[in-house]
């Protein structure tokens, strides 16, 4: 004999059915940074790296602008010298078609240089004309110091001879001849330092402020 089973209850009329499952998940898609603040990002970064750079050209012009291996300690020719001598005496070099080079008294301590008028030079007989160095210069190394005193410019290649004589109260004991800097060319190089040195400076500054300016951005934003 089959009895009626009883009805299970249903939701009231009208009612919508229960979603079986359980809720739908909640959306896990994380928040994507603001676009800007990536730009400012990746433009500090470059900016710095350009300042950096300019930093770097400007450090070695700055070097080229000293003068150095003039001489070292004990009154020895440095690395720059291609021809020395004592005082009074002579020294050959080899020169090239208007290039300028540059004749160096060296001494100690409380040493007079000479003059550029006891400097004279000779390429195949003919005599060169010697001035006072246009740009100045000192160099030194222990207690021996080199002071610029005067310049000369070939006018061919060969070999010339430099000669230098003593006067009265000279106390240089010997001589370097080293090439010279023509005048343009020492002020754009210091010139150029100069403003790569500001570009360094400014850049630096600059990208650092971008790049600060996008990271507080980027946090910012994600705790909105």
């Amino acid at each position: 004999m089959t009895y009626p089973s009883a009805a299970q209850p249903g939701p009231p009329y009208g009612a919508p059915a229960p979603a079986w499952g359980g809720p739908p998940p909640a959306s896990s898609t994380p928040r994507r940074p603001p676009r800007g603040a990536t730009v400012l990002i990746v433009a500090g970064v470059v900016v710095l790296v350009g300042a950096l750079v300019a930093g770097v050209l400007g450090v070695t012009l700055f070097l080229r602008a000293i003068p150095t291996g003039v001489v070292e300690s004990g009154g020895s020719p440095g690395s720059a010298a291609i021809a020395s001598g004592a005082v009074p005496g002579e020294a050959d070099v080899a020169v090239t078609d208007g290039e300028p080079y540059t004749v160096w008294a060296v001494g100690g301590p409380g040493d007079t240089a000479f003059a550029a008028g006891d400097v004279t030079v000779t390429c195949d007989g003919t005599s060169l004309l010697v001035d006072a160095p246009a740009v100045t210069g000192s160099s030194g190394a222990g207690t021996t110091s080199a002071e610029t005193v005067a310049e000369f410019t070939a006018t061919g290649d060969g070999t010339c001879t430099v000669s230098v004589t003593t006067t009265d109260g000279t106390g240089a004991e010997s001589f370097v001849v080293t090439e010279g800097w023509r005048f343009g060319e020492f002020f754009a190089t210091v010139g150029g330092t100069v403003l790569l040195w500001i570009v360094a400076i400014g850049g630096g500054l600059l990208g650092l402020g971008l790049l600060l300016g996008g990271i507080v951005w980027r946090v910012v934003a994600r705790r909105a």
